[in-house]
Order: structure tokens, then C-alpha cells, then sequence
């Protein structure tokens, strides 16, 4: 459920933007944040908030599921990306995060 293409998700919207013609200030306005966020989250300076990103992924025709992964993944990165510890904190959340999905699915099939 990953791009094949990992360049940074604001690189990915801007080329969308740019491939739909459209100005920073038209998506500024279509997801009704400042022009200033939209150029920050192009050049990397930051990331989308999560439903910024989800209306970007609308926005641009991209799928919402994937989109989302890569922002989390970048969330993640840029936060505990420095940590030395990191690595094997996120396996093991990687571990119980799909133990706890399994019994979610595990429940509805009673």
C-alpha cells in the first residue's frame, strides 16, 4: 500500500498542481488554508495535517489509503526519525498494532 515513487509528499502535490495547471492559491483556497501552508508543505518545510492531506489526495485524484500511509510514515519519521531507538520501537508498535487489528478482525466474525 506504498508508492512506488518515494519522493516527499509535498514534491508529489506540488507536481500534481502542477500537472492540473493550477496555482498555489486555488488549492490554497479549494482546502481552505493559507497560500503559505500550501508552498511550505511543497518544499518540504512541513508536512500536511492529516485531513490536509486527505483533501489534497481528493484534490489531486491520488488514493486517499496511500497517501495516508506515506504521511504517516513521514509523521513518523520526522518525529522519531533522529532517535537511535527508533528502529526497533516502531517493530515492536508494528507488532502490536497488527496483533490488535487481528483480534479487532477476529471479533467481527463471531
Amino acid at each position: 500500500m506504498t508508492r512506488k515513487n518515494k519522493e516527499p509528499l509535498g514534491v508529489l502535490f506540488r507536481n500534481k498542481r502542477e500537472e492540473k495547471g493550477l496555482l498555489v492559491r486555488q488549492v490554497a483556497a479549494v482546502i481552505d488554508v493559507d497560500q503559505a501552508i500550501i508552498s511550505r508543505i511543497e518544499n518540504g518545510d512541513r508536512l500536511p495535517t492529516r485531513e490536509q492531506a486527505i483533501k489534497l489526495a481528493g484534490l489531486y485524484g491520488l488514493k486517499q489509503d496511500i497517501v495516508l500511509a506515506d504521511w504517516l510514515t513521514e509523521k513518523m519519521v520526522k518525529d522519531y526519525g533522529d532517535d537511535p531507538l527508533a528502529p526497533d520501537a516502531l517493530m515492536e508498535a508494528h507488532n502490536r498494532i497488527s496483533l490488535r487489528l487481528s483480534e479487532k478482525r477476529g471479533k467481527g466474525k463471531s
